[in-house]
């Protein structure tokens, strides 16, 4: 029975455990990953946090969707952890400027001018205006639709102009 218990206990200290390596990822942004071995499957823990990409067997990309910390466990094809990343996604701050008003809070992406921008943790009534003004831009860019022609007038262009 000893050796039983040995045995077992030997195992599990000899086995060789992937470490967990840290990754960071800045909020709406990619970053590139690469395995020196080819990978098979690929788990992400929380997919609302970051996501991956695949470019081919040993190269990636991660996505940082929202701010936090998760896991993302790449597999070879025997079934064996190759990596187990935590990645830990940032919310941007370079030429962001964030405003409280009281509890309510608005971020802005500024470089000539400050623009508010979609940032998860900002008032539900200022995400959900910028919001329909995003989804209403895409979707006059998905029909084709755009801004109506000028006619006539100094500027119109046209071989008079």
């Amino acid at each position: 029975m000893r050796s039983l218990i040995f045995g077992l206990a030997l195992a599990t200290f000899t086995a060789a455990p992937v470490s967990a390596q840290q990754v960071w990822v800045t909020m709406d942004q990619v970053r590139s990953y690469s395995t020196d071995k080819a990978a098979s499957s690929i788990i992400v823990g929380n997919p609302g946090i970051a996501d991956i990409a695949v470019q081919d067997k040993n190269n990636f990309l991660l996505f940082g969707k929202a701010p936090g910390l998760t896991n993302i466990i790449i597999i070879n094809e025997e079934g064996k952890t190759i990596e187990n990343l935590q990645v830990r996604v940032n919310p941007p701050s370079s030429g962001m400027l964030v405003a409280h008003r009281g509890s309510n809070r608005t971020t802005y992406n500024c470089t000539f001018h400050c623009e508010a921008t979609l940032t998860i943790g900002d008032n539900t009534a200022g995400f959900a205006n910028v919001n329909n003004q995003v989804q209403s831009k895409l979707t006059q860019q998905s029909s084709g639709s755009s801004a109506p022609e000028i006619q006539g007038g100094p500027n119109a262009g046209g071989p008079d102009n």
